[in-house]
């Protein structure tokens, strides 16, 4: 593949990504507008509740991402709590906000850990697992909670099932391909072998990594991590699923709608459907419309069910952005510091291993502070 090729592919992957960024923007701008209400008539309400309220959702929203911690530290066995948490935060705010998030935040991620000491192996079964019960965790819950809620006669809202097929596909396709790859020894080897020479027809030029040596070490690792961190992570996604419910329904409670917990619940199981489709990064746009949608269609006052999902949708998704990136700031800033201090040191050992002069040490010293 030669350099314009690549440059055009780059700059196609870029322009798609800051399309459904601003797809994602868009929704939200006219979001009060498809739901029959306005932005001032949904700044009104929530000024209205009072501060005390809204520093209590802040301490729920903390309370379920701190109980959500052990579910990383199973996932990456020797991972700190403080550790986990300036990965999940740090990684949410890169994903969220730019474009090609996802691998820049795994990138970020990785450097993270390997900076801790963690293997490449390591990271890549702690991706892996951690996706795979978040994502399924929110499938098994949304799907059972609708499942539960239709064999006791609630009128579920109408388009639901193309939310629940879509959902069922994704679930579906992760579990093939993660199973496929991973199944054994054997077929790990050849997915890598398979991607090997992919990378070479794609990049001859360039030095094939070695995927297949990888991706045995790293199903050897995710074994190991699922046989003894299964349950924990189980008991994890599960205990933060239930607070995230328990937020939505704190939200629509401080602005007033009124909506009872068999409906908030079933909003809530419709909302995390939602957002496992990557339509827009986070869901954003579509996930706030899905669940004013429903919420409406069981008689809750549109402007109550618009503000208490957007206070909700803040706290779960948007909140995380200023406050990951500064996590992700201040690490940038200290590895960069650290790079600098090691090299200042390296300096100083050249110089003296070779004999240098004391003019030499002191400049190099000098780097050094």
């Amino acid at each position: 593949m030669d350099t314009t090729t690549r440059t055009g592919a780059r700059w196609g992957k870029l322009t798609g990504s800051l399309g459904v960024a601003a797809l994602g923007v868009g929704l939200l701008v006219v979001f009060p507008s498809l739901v029959g209400v306005s932005w001032s008539d949904i700044g009104t309400s929530l000024t209205a509740v009072p501060v005390i309220v809204l520093v209590g959702l802040f301490a729920l929203w903390l309370t379920g991402l701190l109980l959500y911690m052990p579910v990383l530290m199973a996932a990456m066995p020797g991972l700190t709590a403080r550790q986990a948490l300036t990965l999940s935060l740090a990684g949410s705010s890169v994903s969220s906000l730019l474009p090609f998030g996802g691998p820049a935040g795994m990138g970020l991620g990785y450097a993270m850990t390997k900076s801790w000491g963690f293997r490449s192996d390591s990271f890549a079964a702690y991706t892996l697992t951690t996706n795979l019960w978040n994502v399924f965790g929110r499938f098994v819950m949304g799907i059972t909670v609708l499942a539960v809620a239709a064999v006791f006669g609630a009128g579920l809202p109408s388009g639901l099932s193309s939310v629940m097929i879509s959902a069922s596909v994704l679930i579906l396709f992760l579990v093939v391909a993660a199973f496929g790859v991973m199944r054994t020894e054997r077929t790990a080897l050849l997915a890598g072998r398979w991607a090997e020479s992919l990378i070479a027809r794609a990049a001859p030029t360039r030095k094939v990594p070695a995927c297949s040596a990888w991706l045995v070490d790293s199903r050897a690792q995710l074994v190991a991590t699922v046989r003894t961190g299964w349950g924990r992570m189980s008991i994890g996604v599960l205990v933060y699923l239930t607070l995230q419910a328990a937020l939505l329904y704190a939200c629509l409670a401080a602005v007033g709608a009124g909506a009872s917990p068999n409906v908030v619940l079933i909003a809530f199981a419709i909302e995390r459907l939602i957002s496992l489709a990557p339509i827009t990064p986070g869901a954003a746009g579509v996930a706030e419309l899905g669940t004013v949608a429903a919420l409406h269609s069981y008689g809750v006052d549109p402007l109550a069910a618009a503000t208490g999902v957007l206070l909700y949708r803040t706290l779960m998704f948007a909140i995380e952005i200023p406050i990951g990136g500064a996590i992700a700031l201040t690490w940038l800033g200290r590895a960069r510091r650290t790079r600098l201090a090691l090299a200042a040191e390296a300096e100083i050992q050249a110089a003296l291993d070779a004999g240098g002069d004391l003019a030499v040490v002191a400049a190099a010293d000098g780097v050094a502070a």
